[in-house]
């Protein structure tokens, strides 16, 4: 009886761990939602407060939950060293998926294009607040912290793996360039998180890769 009621609290706990994934991936997409409605001036600045509530949000329950994010020794040379070989092996993997997709007569991903078109009258600032900085935080929080951490435990190789495909999988893909570009930036992220305990390695990654994207869409297109 005892070990039942000790499985019937472990399974109570991973649905509330999942129940928490996708309520969380809910309140990403509110800024989305409003813009989606409108890009009057009201609707922009609504946007940018939404947005930076969401991140704050996001940075405290992963501290509340036991999911550290901040790692002072990121500041030093072996810290950056880490961000900077993770990002190099993501720009890697991003040429070989880019290159797949050139194969197949086409330069960009369909969430690529639709990001893209979504961003048209969006400021700049705006674009970077939510397309990088929100991305950044907010799904380093959830799949790499609630999905990966929370859910899998100790089964890292197995959660790595089905955190990736999940990342690759709310990006959209429609190819294997696609889930190569996605699953392969999700992969990264997992084993960055797992290797270092924090997450405020694969966040900067990935707030630098989008970064990135938001400044070449805005001053080099």
């Amino acid at each position: 009886m005892e070990k039942l009621s000790q499985g019937l609290e472990w399974i109570g706990r991973k649905i509330w761990v999942l129940l928490r994934v996708f309520i969380f991936l809910v309140f990403c997409v509110i800024p989305d939602m409003i813009l989606e409605e409108s890009k009057s001036q009201t609707a922009l600045i609504m946007t940018g407060l939404v947005t930076l509530g969401l991140l704050v949000f996001f940075w405290w329950r992963a501290e509340k939950n036991d999911l550290p994010v901040w790692d002072p020794n990121i500041l030093t040379w072996d810290g950056l060293a880490i961000v900077i070989l993770a990002f190099a092996i993501m720009q890697l993997t991003d040429m070989l998926g880019y290159y797949l997709l050139e194969l197949q007569g086409t330069t960009t991903t369909e969430n690529d294009a639709s990001i893209i078109e979504f961003l048209k009258g969006v400021p700049f600032g705006l674009a970077l607040l939510t397309t990088a900085f929100l991305p950044a935080i907010a799904e380093e929080v959830i799949l790499r912290g609630y999905f990966f951490k929370k859910l899998f435990g100790s089964q890292a190789v197995v959660g790595i793996i089905v955190s990736s495909l999940l990342f690759g999988a709310l990006h959209g893909p429609t190819d294997l360039a696609s889930w190569l570009i996605y699953g392969g930036g999700g992969l990264i992220f997992c084993v960055l998180y797992h290797k270092t305990g924090y997450l405020i390695y694969p966040i900067a990654v990935h707030f630098i890769n989008n970064a990135w994207s938001v400044v070449a869409l805005y001053y080099f297109q």
